[in-house]
């Protein structure tokens, strides 16, 4: 979980955006596992993501099917645009 610039969190951002196109079928089970700081205030009662947490989207055996870091703070709500 490091810093990031912009250019590369743009970057991680997008290969994470084609992992959920490549992986994500319908009638299939997905985990995606964010993975936050410590720190992050995520943990605290804003419930906001201030972190750069790694991302990693596993199939129901817990098998790694990609892994991202650097792509900036967390959204729950991204997630939902994979499952249209």
């Amino acid at each position: 979980m490091t810093r990031a610039t912009p250019q590369g969190m743009r970057r991680a951002r997008r290969a994470w955006a084609a992992a959920l196109r490549k992986h994500i079928k319908r009638g299939h089970v997905y985990i995606p596992e964010i993975q936050h700081d410590y720190w992050c205030t995520i943990y605290t009662n804003e419930r906001v993501c201030t972190c750069n947490p790694d991302r990693v989207l596993k199939d129901i055996e817990g098998r790694t099917l990609a892994r991202v870091e650097g792509a900036g703070p967390y959204n729950p709500l991204e997630l939902v645009g994979a499952m249209k």
